[in-house]
């Protein structure tokens, strides 16, 4: 159909007056005088068929900066043809100073649904004028952008950072709080009111209007106040939407608006768009390179902040050389890290990363950090320390590998060093926070059952057993019947690096530094280089091989201390012996074997090539690095103090006072 759109002027009144009044159930009604003072100040615009009858028509009010369209009336016969469109266009070319167009029409007129296609905005609502009340949506379509932001930012400090969001994270904010929804409602929180300016465009004001609950749509109006508003360019808007259309879907509503929504924040200064689609955040890097906008989570915003301030730093913790260590998960490698690795049997995972999402976002009270060999991540955990004293491992899960038994004991273990390095004297978890496989394999480790939930004492100094059963009463009175018929050693083993009056012997070991770092010097370990063998490195129980002193017999039960030699000359760290034997290379490689401390040839070269010759292993567990090494110099001192002789060729069976000395130097402040 051939058409043409023109002004109108006060010749064709008759013709928009009949129009008018036969569609006044909808576009209302105007007297002669009004309309004709309208046309007068060319303040309508109207099609016209090829037989030049008037078929459609937009009346309008113009001031300095905006349009207001008073009437838009469309024949019924050629409805749904793009008249109301080829209007629109129109009154926006005829645009000098105005910026803004703006409407209001009752939400039970069936034009209501066609403003939001056409591009307009609903504002907000109010009751109408018709006897019923009927409410009347304000629609507003923005034809050229201000300089809000510009001003806005003029009285910010540089290190506020300006997001705008979708109308997920928008709705989240007043949603019972749960996991889903707990990372969008940290965004306002008071703490980041100086990191964060909240914005959102106009398509939220659409989606809210989609609410057929007058209350909950008012309620929303009247919460967005409370936020900037994306001033966007709309010609860039335009292109900008074409272009997304390409790599994200557009066929629903809802999907369009997500683009729409995408479009403004590009079209603006606007830098970061916060969302939980994961759609969208699965072509993050596709719609920055595109639009310039980077796409975050509200988790992953949260990281990025915190690394923006610089009040989250956290140096990662090595553990061997470069190929081994703890570090914290950063912004841009929250969207790919394969979470799914980590998912027990039948675990969803949303659900999991609903889960982790609550722990990242709370910097203050959880530590989660990934423990990575190389480029993988191979565990991940997440420890809490409370105003109790108390160390909590929230979550803890190692991927799926061949080495997954030793990576969870490691990461429990570990956990426990930590405690002690910090002075903690309680670990505990429930029996949701580690799979049940790793559960079962920790009963070695100390950790005790007590109901849903599974801890472990912590003590590093010396205390006799009624001592220690004080102590445990007075921490956890709920868990001292696990701990009361325990005699001293099994006592000692289940909070240690605690030394007990149990009888038992008390070595300390000469190490050279080579052997320590595999075996289990982790401070020398994380210093060096290339670092220590994990797999070595990991082991709660290890076995250390030496020749045999007839000097001295070492018996089990026992304590150890390691004096690592060389150009160290200190002790490192103590552990439990566990046991000792003593025979040729070949039968000790297949008792140990899975140890796999050494290899044939390094015992073939310990016996001199004489492989008749016995060796002797010693198996050892419960080692911990002491907070300090004991230097040369104070082990001299000790050894005077309690009438040893020097000498340190060999080991060395100490009396208990000694070993405690030691032993006490090495956890200064605890002691």
């Amino acid at each position: 159909m051939t058409t043409k759109v023109s002004k109108l002027s006060t010749a064709d009144l008759d013709a928009v007056d009949d129009l008018m009044k036969r569609n006044s159930g909808t576009v209302g009604f105007l007297p002669l005088e009004a309309l004709t003072d309208h046309l007068a100040k060319g303040f309508v615009i109207g099609v016209f068929s090829e037989s030049n009858h008037l078929i459609a028509y937009l009346l309008y009010w113009a001031n300095q900066d905006r349009f207001r369209i008073v009437q838009l009336c469309v024949a019924e016969p050629f409805r749904g043809q793009g008249l109301a469109r080829e209007l629109l266009d129109a009154l926006k070319v005829s645009a000098t100073t105005q910026k803004v167009i703006t409407l209001s029409c009752r939400n039970d007129f069936p034009a209501h649904s066609m403003w939001s296609r056409l591009g307009f905005v609903p504002i907000d609502e109010r009751p109408g004028r018709s006897k019923e009340g009927l409410p009347l949506t304000r629609w507003r379509l923005i034809l050229a952008r201000d300089d809000q932001l510009a001003l806005f930012r003029a009285n910010m400090s540089e290190s506020v950072i300006d997001v705008a969001t979708d109308a997920q994270v928008f709705f989240d904010f007043d949603e019972p709080e749960s996991e889903a929804n707990r990372p969008s409602k940290v965004l306002i929180s008071d703490f980041l009111a100086d990191s964060v300016n909240l914005w959102y465009t106009d398509e939220l004001l659409s989606e809210i209007n989609r609410n057929r609950n007058a209350d909950e749509r008012n309620e929303a109006r009247r919460r967005v106040r409370e936020f900037w508003e994306v001033e966007h360019d709309p010609r860039t808007v335009e292109i900008l939407v074409n272009s997304l259309k390409e790599i994200l879907p557009s066929a629903t509503e809802s999907q369009r608006s997500d683009v729409n929504h995408l479009a403004k924040v590009a079209s603006s200064e606007i830098g970061f768009f916060v969302t939980r689609d994961q759609r969208l955040l699965n072509k993050a890097d596709e719609i920055e390179g595109l639009a310039g906008v980077q796409v975050l989570s509200p988790t992953a915003l949260i990281l990025r902040l915190n690394e923006l301030s610089g009040s989250q730093t956290h140096e990662p913790n090595r553990v061997s050389g470069l190929t081994l260590r703890w570090r914290r998960l950063s912004s841009q490698e929250f969207s790919t890290f394969p979470f799914d690795r980590f998912l027990e049997p039948r675990e969803r995972l949303g659900r999991f990363k609903e889960r982790v999402n609550s722990y990242l976002i709370d910097t203050n009270s959880h530590e989660f950090e990934i423990l990575w060999s190389g480029d993988e991540p191979v565990a991940l955990r997440c420890l809490t320390n409370n105003s109790q004293g108390i160390l909590t491992i929230t979550l803890g899960r190692v991927a799926i590998s061949r080495d997954r038994t030793l990576l969870g004991r490691f990461l429990v273990s570990d956990t426990i060093c930590r405690a002690i390095q910090r002075g903690i004297k309680i670990v505990h978890f429930d029996e949701t926070a580690l799979p049940a496989s790793l559960i079962q394999g920790i009963s070695g480790m100390g950790f005790t059952k007590n109901g849903e939930h599974f801890l472990r004492f912590c003590f590093t100094r010396h205390m006799g057993k009624d001592q220690v059963l004080s102590s445990i009463k007075a921490l956890r009175p709920d868990a001292f019947s696990n701990y009361r018929d325990m005699d001293a050693l099994e006592l000692e083993r289940s909070c240690s690096p605690l030394i007990s009056d149990s009888p038992q012997n008390h070595f300390l070991i000469p190490i050279r530094p080579g052997y320590a770092l595999n075996l289990f010097d982790r401070r020398q370990s994380s210093h060096d280089l290339f670092g220590g063998e994990p797999a070595l490195l990991m082991r709660w129980s290890n076995v250390y091989y030496r020749r045999v002193t007839h000097r001295l017999t070492l018996t089990e039960p026992a304590r150890i201390l390691w004096y690592v030699s060389g150009d160290q000359n200190q002790i490192v760290g103590s552990s439990h012996l566990d046991e000792v034997v003593i025979n040729n290379p070949k039968e000790l490689l297949r008792r140990f074997s899975s140890y796999g401390t050494l290899e044939w040839q390094d015992l073939h070269d310990m016996c001199r090539g004489d492989t008749s010759r016995n060796l002797m292993a010693l198996k050892f567990s419960h080692t911990f690095p002491f907070n300090r090494s004991v230097p040369l110099s104070e082990v001299r001192k000790v050894f005077e103090e309690c009438g040893i002789g020097w000498s340190l060729q060999g080991p060395r069976k100490l009396p208990s006072l000694a070993y405690r000395k030691l032993f006490e130097a090495g956890y200064p402040e605890q002691s």
